[in-house]
């Protein structure tokens, strides 16, 4: 299971009032030709098989980089080539359907800060926490109902001593909560740099189709890829493929 997040955990003024972590769940025997089927897409588009995609870069057609020091904003790749915003979301339907095409699990987890009780101890922790814990029972309940029982997670990298909090607090999971079953998952979470993965930057448009239609109202994308969400056995999708909390 692939996994990004989207939107902000802090509780300042300005913050996110959502935020989202996804998980795009894919079988090993099919990462390779799905990896090829992203590079094709990227063909397709005229983008350089080496070029990361972000989808908020895409959308604003601006990316932030770093200038004598600064941090400054600069057309970005596909800013001086689809100039219009129209153009610019027609390349993110088009990875947005590749989750369809390929018949992938699809998990997001909404956590609705500002239905948060502030009064409650550690609660800046609890979008991280809390997405992570409930990301991963449902990727159990996958794995049991699963052929094959057994899975890795796959998350963008941050900084060293973030990743180990991650890290130490899936164990924890593993080892005490009722509703995880250590036996399904291989080591905890494992980090890469998105820019070295294919898989992690199409989970990263997932995520922002998820934030976009939750944020803003904006369902264009999730319209691409909703069908793809975890189902229940009844084929509902709410508390299963897509979760809010609280």
């Amino acid at each position: 299971m692939y996994v990004d997040e989207s939107g902000d955990d802090g509780f300042a003024s300005g913050s996110s009032s959502v935020f989202i972590r996804t998980g795009l769940i894919v079988h090993g025997r099919k990462w390779r030709y799905i990896n090829k089927s992203i590079v094709q897409a990227k063909q397709n588009r005229n983008i350089p098989e080496t070029l990361e995609l972000h989808a908020t870069e895409i959308v604003r057609g601006r990316s932030k980089v770093w200038v004598s020091g600064r941090r400054r904003e600069r057309t970005n790749w596909y800013g001086d080539n689809y100039p219009d915003k129209s153009d610019r979301m027609e390349i993110l339907k088009d990875f947005c359907k590749l989750l369809k095409k390929h018949n992938l699990t699809l998990i997001c987890i909404v956590i609705d800060k500002s239905k948060i009780n502030k009064r409650t101890r550690d609660y800046k922790a609890l979008p991280k926490d809390k997405s992570w814990e409930l990301l991963i029972e449902r990727y159990n309940k996958f794995l049991v109902d699963a052929k094959d029982k057994k899975g890795i997670i796959i998350s963008d990298a941050v900084q060293d001593k973030i990743e180990k909090k991650h890290r130490e607090f899936a164990r924890n999971l593993y080892d005490k909560s009722a509703h995880i079953d250590e036996y399904h998952f291989i080591e905890s979470i494992l980090f890469e740099p998105s820019e070295s993965s294919n898989l992690l930057q199409l989970v990263d448009i997932a995520s922002s189709a998820c934030y976009r239609n939750c944020n803003i109202n904006d369902d264009s994308l999730f319209n691409e890829l909703k069908d793809s969400l975890l189902k229940k056995e009844d084929g509902s999708v709410d508390g299963a493929g897509y979760k809010c909390w609280p």
